[in-house]
């Protein structure tokens, strides 16, 4: 019984870290601390979002006056990543747990990471705020960046 317990601990530590994705390197991470994720830009940048829980995530933006910002809501599967891009002085997402017939907001310390772009470039056309890209896995969502006139700097940048 525990050579069997222990051969199953070593696979669940296995298919654990297998499954690990690490940011882009050029990428640099935002630190979350607690509820919300707070976020800033002087210059228009390139956040990317991945959802490091094994549950299903609505990312939000909390706004005052829901009919006049409607659309802040992304839904963020577990283990896929979203692109925001952001040219705000004072930006907040919060994090709601979604599973079926229950949502609450959860700290999103421990369940997203974040990081950003200052260094991308983008047409006159992508500069703004919104979601770039949403729910799909890493080397997706890069590929729909560069479709929609976002160039990403290369490592060594």
């Amino acid at each position: 019984m525990k050579l069997v317990l222990s051969i199953l601990l070593i696979l669940l530590v296995h298919s654990v870290h297998a499954e690990e994705v690490t940011i882009p390197a050029s990428c640099k991470p935002v630190t979350i601390q607690g509820e919300s994720v707070m976020l800033s830009a002087k210059n228009p940048l390139l956040v990317i979002i991945h959802n490091v829980s094994n549950t299903d995530l609505w990312i939000t933006h909390p706004v005052s006056e829901p009919s006049t910002n409607a659309g802040w809501s992304s839904h963020l599967q577990a283990g896929n990543w979203s692109a925001l891009v952001l040219d705000k002085e004072s930006f907040e997402l919060s994090c709601i747990e979604s599973k079926p017939g229950h949502e609450q907001q959860v700290p999103c310390n421990g369940v997203v990471s974040v990081c950003q772009w200052s260094k991308a470039t983008m047409t006159q056309e992508a500069a703004g705020t919104y979601w770039a890209g949403e729910n799909m896995t890493l080397a997706a969502l890069m590929s729909h960046l560069g479709s929609r006139g976002i160039v990403l700097p290369t490592s060594s940048q």
